[in-house]
Formats: C-alpha cells, sequence, structure tokens
C-alpha cells in the first residue's frame, strides 16, 4: 500500500511540473548547440567549428515584460542587439563638427612633435 502512495505522489509531482527543456549537442571538431527553456526563460546557443557563437536568450522581468537579447560572437567581436540595450545616437553637426576640430588639433601636434628616439636600430 505504501508503495502506491508513494508511486501516486511521484506521478502527481511529474505531471504538475512544469515542462523543462535541457539540450546540449557538441563533437570532437568544437561545434555545439545549447537549448535550455523553463517557463518565462530560454536560451539557444549555436557554435561553430571556427569559433563563431550565434545565440540569444529571452526572459520575463518583474513587471511582465519580455526581454530579449541576440547575439553573435567570432573574429569581429560580440555584438549584442536587444530590448534593453541602447542603441548609438547620431551626432549632432555641433558635435561631428567639434569633433572634427578636436582630431585636427590632434594631428597638427602629432606631426609637430619631435620624432621618438629608436633605441633598436642597429
Amino acid at each position: 500500500m505504501n508503495t502506491l502512495i508513494i508511486l501516486a505522489i511521484c506521478l502527481a509531482a511529474a505531471v504538475a511540473a512544469p515542462i523543462d527543456t535541457v539540450e546540449v549537442r557538441h563533437d570532437t571538431l568544437g561545434n555545439y548547440n545549447l537549448r535550455f527553456q523553463v517557463p518565462g526563460i530560454s536560451r539557444v546557443e549555436d557554435r561553430d567549428a571556427f569559433g563563431n557563437v550565434n545565440g540569444g536568450f529571452s526572459y520575463y522581468d518583474d513587471l511582465g515584460i519580455l526581454r530579449q537579447t541576440h547575439f553573435t560572437s567570432g573574429v569581429h567581436g560580440v555584438h549584442a542587439v536587444g530590448t534593453d540595450i541602447p542603441v548609438p545616437v547620431q551626432d549632432t553637426p555641433e558635435v561631428a563638427r567639434a569633433k572634427a576640430e578636436h582630431l585636427a588639433v590632434l594631428n597638427a601636434a602629432y606631426l609637430s612633435s619631435p620624432p621618438s628616439p629608436h633605441f633598436f636600430d642597429f
């Protein structure tokens, strides 16, 4: 009888538990695929043999808003785009002009400075 009760409790717990997904596949060349999902949170990531990674993750914050981020990484660095990542702001004409003037002053100072000593000229 006790076995039946324990079996019924285990079956009820298994049916009531949320469905979680975790999948990881990889090979000897460095490729892998990752899939992770629990209620409210998910992550996907794929890597190739050259080290390039593509993926993303998402979750619901305390206010119930879905937050998503997609990313790539490899020889050109890491790039992420998401709902919480700000995008660069375009320079106004005044800022662009000030930057150009500043770089011109720096370039003139560099060109007018004496050459640095060469310690290892043989």
